[in-house]
């Protein structure tokens, strides 16, 4: 997603967390005072709500560091994105439940159950309201990870990249 180029990955995380921290929510786990893992989500419904100039304005710097040939990968590649969502999920899963964006626990702090904790308190609000909670990953480490916490791997495809093909991953937990 950076175009070959891994130096630009800070600009996107920053991106989705931003983007997370405006449309969604933002949860925090701390010991001792410190920061030791994240986990956004955007609620159901939000995201077709999104106008795209906001969004635009949020990916500006990342966007703007990417080739163009990086540019019209990325384009391409978030139509090609929501085609697997809607093949694995349905055609409005996405936005009929919550979709965790991002997930980060400290390297130094895995294997400690503090995304399991981040987790349970959306688990026990989604199925309050009787909706699913649903994400995507790149790498089958992650899915091992999500598999653990509950979720169910409901589809995968190889995405075709110049700069080598990589596979999402889409995982969804009914409540």
């Amino acid at each position: 997603m950076t175009g070959g180029d891994l130096s630009i990955f800070p600009l996107q995380a920053r991106a989705m967390i931003r983007e997370g921290i405006i449309w969604g929510e933002f949860w925090t786990a701390e010991e001792d005072g410190e920061l030791v893992g994240f986990m956004t989500w955007t609620p159901p419904g939000v995201e077709p709500k999104i106008p795209k100039d906001e969004r635009a304005k949020i990916y500006e710097d990342f966007l703007d560091a990417l080739s163009d040939e990086g540019r019209e990968y990325w384009s391409a590649s978030g139509e090609q994105f929501r085609d697997v969502l809607a093949e694995c999920l349905g055609e409005n899963g996405k936005n009929v439940g919550w979709w965790l964006r991002l997930a980060m626990v400290r390297p130094d702090r895995k294997g400690r159950g503090i995304a399991r904790k981040l987790l349970e308190p959306m688990r026990e609000k989604a199925a309050k309201r009787n909706e699913h909670i649903a994400c995507s990953t790149t790498t089958s480490l992650n899915v091992t990870i999500y598999h653990a916490l509950g979720f169910e791997l409901r589809g995968s495809r190889t995405m075709p990249c110049k700069w080598g093909d990589w596979t999402l991953y889409v995982l969804q937990m009914q409540s």
